[in-house]
C-alpha cells in the first residue's frame, strides 16, 4: 500500500511539474514583458503582486488573479490568470496584448530615437540608473497625512503607492497611488493623505518606485492620533471627577 501511495505522489508531483512547464513554454515571462514594454518592474512585499509603472500609470498583476489593477481602476483580464513558475510571473497573449495597449497611450520614448524617459517639464534622461534610497516616511504633526522624502535619479517621475495594514484578519489594502517628480539633486518629497486608511495604529506602507532601470524602496510607518502628544485641556477629566 505504502508502495502505491508513493508510486502515485511521485506521478503526480511529475504530471504537476510537466503542467507548469508546459504553461510557461506557452507564456510570456512578465519581467521579459516589462523590459520590452518600457515598464519598470517592482515587486510588492505587502500585496505580494508585481507593479508595472511608467511616468503616468501604474499596472498590478496578482499571481493566481485575474483582475489587475490600472491607476486607480480595476480590470479583468482575458485568458489565463498569471502563474508563477521558475522564478518569475508568467501572462498569458491576451494580458500581454492589454499591456501593449496601455504602454502605448504612455510613452515613455521619442519615436525613433534611443530609449529616453519623457517627464513633465518636457526635457528627457536616457539610459537611467540607479536607485530609490533614503525614503522616509514621518506623520505630519496635526494631521494623519503622511510626509514622504527620499533620493532617486535626478529629474525623474516617483510613484508612491500607500497600502495599509488594519488587522492579521485582512489583507492588505492598496489605499492610493500618487505622482512626484525628483529634483534636479535627486531629492523629492510630498504629503500623503491615508484617505479610507484613517484608522489609529494601522500599519501604512509606501512603496517607491520608478523607470525601468532604476531599482524601488519600500517604508513602513504605524499611523498614531494627529495630536498624541499635545495636551489639550478639553481632554482632561475635570478635577472634580479625578
Amino acid at each position: 500500500m505504502n508502495r502505491y501511495l508513493s508510486a502515485t505522489a511521485l506521478a503526480l508531483a511529475v504530471a504537476m511539474t510537466s503542467s507548469t512547464a508546459a504553461f510557461a513554454a506557452h507564456q510570456t515571462a512578465l519581467a521579459q514583458a516589462a523590459a520590452q514594454l518600457g515598464y519598470a518592474y517592482s515587486y510588492l512585499g505587502p500585496e505580494d503582486a508585481v507593479a508595472l509603472t511608467k511616468p503616468g500609470v501604474t499596472v498590478v498583476i496578482r499571481p493566481g488573479e485575474r483582475l489587475f489593477d490600472v491607476n486607480d481602476r480595476t480590470e479583468a483580464m482575458d485568458g489565463s490568470a498569471p502563474q508563477f513558475s521558475h522564478s518569475d510571473i508568467f501572462i498569458s497573449d491576451s494580458l500581454l496584448a492589454r499591456l501593449k495597449q496601455i504602454s502605448a497611450k504612455y510613452p515613455s520614448q521619442p519615436s525613433g530615437g534611443a530609449r529616453a524617459i519623457v517627464i513633465q517639464n518636457g526635457s528627457a534622461v536616457a539610459n537611467v540608473s540607479g536607485a530609490i534610497t533614503g525614503l522616509a516616511l514621518s506623520q505630519v504633526p496635526g494631521k494623519l497625512d503622511i510626509a514622504v522624502s527620499g533620493k532617486a535619479p535626478a529629474n525623474l517621475p516617483i510613484s508612491l503607492t500607500l497600502y495599509a495594514t488594519f488587522t492579521t484578519e485582512i489583507p492588505d489594502v492598496v489605499v492610493s497611488r500618487n505622482e512626484v517628480v525628483s529634483d534636479a539633486d535627486g531629492s523629492f518629497k510630498t504629503e500623503i493623505p491615508p484617505s479610507s486608511a484613517y484608522y489609529h495604529g494601522a500599519i501604512l506602507t509606501v512603496v517607491a518606485s520608478s523607470v525601468s532601470g532604476v531599482a524601488s524602496a519600500k517604508s513602513k510607518i504605524v499611523l498614531k492620533a494627529p495630536n498624541l502628544t499635545t495636551v489639550v485641556p478639553n481632554d482632561q477629566e475635570p478635577k472634580g471627577i479625578r
